[in-house]
This record gives structure tokens, C-alpha cells and sequence, in this order.
């Protein structure tokens, strides 16, 4: 059986429009893999071929020289662990067209 570790994904992108269309499918790309908790931060419970595809994904989509990502790598006792103050659900912005 597959070892499942806990991932705390955390992402920073500019402001601008080309950033803010990486932001978005990055956004989308990683909630196929976790739960997204906070503005920019994913939770995922992922096996090693998992990991290693979502990487691969992830240096596709992201600028290194604009954009930052870290990934904590975490063993999945980490959640029990885990302190949390508050419940706030993440708020999806939504824009207005008029």
C-alpha cells in the first residue's frame, strides 16, 4: 500500500492580469488534489505518484521569477496536531461584469 503524507501548499503571485490567469488555473489545478483552506494555502493528502504529478504540474504553471510556492511536507499525524482558531470557510472572490 501506497504511504500517504500530508501536504500544506502555499502560493504567492503577483498582482497583475497574466499572474492573476496563472493564479486561477493554479487555483483549479490544486483543488483537484486537496482542500483548499485559506486564501493561497491547499491541504492535500497525497501517495508519492500523486506528489510527483502535481509537481510536475505545478513547475508548468508557475514563473519562478515572479511567483513563489512552498510545500511542507508533513507526516499525515500532522493533522491531529494541528492547532485552529476560528472557522471562516475561504471566501471565492467573484467578479461583477456589468
Amino acid at each position: 500500500m501506497a504511504t500517504t503524507l500530508f501536504y500544506l501548499i502555499v502560493y504567492d503571485l503577483p498582482d497583475n492580469k497574466a499572474a492573476n490567469k496563472r493564479r486561477t488555473r493554479l487555483h483549479k489545478m490544486l483543488s483537484g488534489y486537496g482542500k483548499w483552506t485559506q486564501y493561497s494555502v491547499f491541504e492535500c493528502f497525497l501517495n508519492a505518484v500523486q506528489f510527483a504529478t502535481l509537481l510536475t504540474k505545478v513547475e508548468k504553471l508557475i514563473k519562478p521569477e515572479e511567483d513563489s510556492l512552498k510545500v511542507y511536507v508533513l507526516d499525515a499525524g500532522a493533522v491531529k496536531r494541528t492547532i485552529t482558531y476560528g472557522s471562516e470557510i475561504p471566501r471565492q472572490e467573484q467578479a461583477i461584469v456589468i
